[in-house]
């Protein structure tokens, strides 16, 4: 019975980050995938964490509490790692909309919807990275260390999962500016010369002259930026999953 209470609530956690986690989580993953690989690292897990776990409760109430408890800690961690996902779709609109190509989508997989085609390509891009730099592995190690923060039993730390996932979304942001800064000052100076240029010669049609130039400018920058950007986020991913924060 100490057995199986405790490889329920290890598979609560586990599972909740599982279900999330970039790499884990993303929509083309079957959802039999991760719930099975959750329940592997539970059978695999269970004898060296078994002391870390509460005894059983006699009230079927206070299991539901720590059931529910553990589900909770895993989503915070999972969604944490999402939300700095969407760094990428941050950077990309910038790119799209400096580069002229705001208005070209496609469906990303990663978040369910549309977004800007450049944010989908570097998303694709990202999961391709995290699974060569081994980071959704580092995810399921998080889930097991977090039992050092995070001991099952006590009472959830509502302030300091709310602070986690408002440096995650704070994180995010900067990310996506990051990336996308030196294309975003090449479009002002552009921008500007463009109506300098409007003012000073008012018969040049500055409009059809401007957007190929700015799309291929956009691209051509992108190319060159585009990997330390990622590397960028992928090191700030790679904190966050080691548990450095996502700072």
């Amino acid at each position: 019975m100490p057995y199986a209470w405790a490889g329920s609530l290890l598979f609560c956690r586990i599972g909740s980050v599982l279900m999330l986690a970039p790499g884990w989580g993303e929509s083309s993953v079957p959802a039999q995938f991760r719930l099975s690989a959750a329940l592997l690292a539970t059978m695999a897990l269970v004898p060296n964490l078994i002391d870390q776990m509460p005894p059983v409760p006699e009230l079927v109430s206070q299991s539901a509490l720590l059931i529910i408890s553990e589900i909770l800690i895993g989503i915070m961690m999972g969604a944490g790692a999402r939300i700095l996902m969407s760094a990428l779709q941050v950077g990309g609109q910038i790119i799209g909309i400096s580069s002229g190509l705001a208005m070209a989508t496609q469906f990303d997989p990663t978040i369910g919807s549309s977004s800007a085609i450049i944010g989908v390509f570097m998303s694709m891009t990202a999961i391709v990275l995290i699974m060569i730099a081994g980071i959704h592995r580092d995810m399921l190690q998080a889930a097991v260390d977090s039992y050092q923060l995070f001991k099952p039993g006590e009472p959830l730390p509502i302030g300091d999962a709310a602070q986690w996932e408002l440096g995650a979304m704070s994180s995010a942001f900067k990310l996506g500016l990051q990336i996308a800064a030196p294309i975003l000052v090449v479009a002002l100076v552009f921008n500007l010369s463009i109506g300098l240029v409007a003012r000073l010669i008012p018969q040049v049609q500055v409009f059809f002259i401007a957007m190929p130039i700015q799309v291929m400018l956009g691209l051509s920058i992108m190319t060159f930026i585009l990997g330390g950007g990622l590397l960028v986020w992928l090191d700030a991913l790679g904190r966050y999953a080691r548990l450095e924060g996502p700072f």
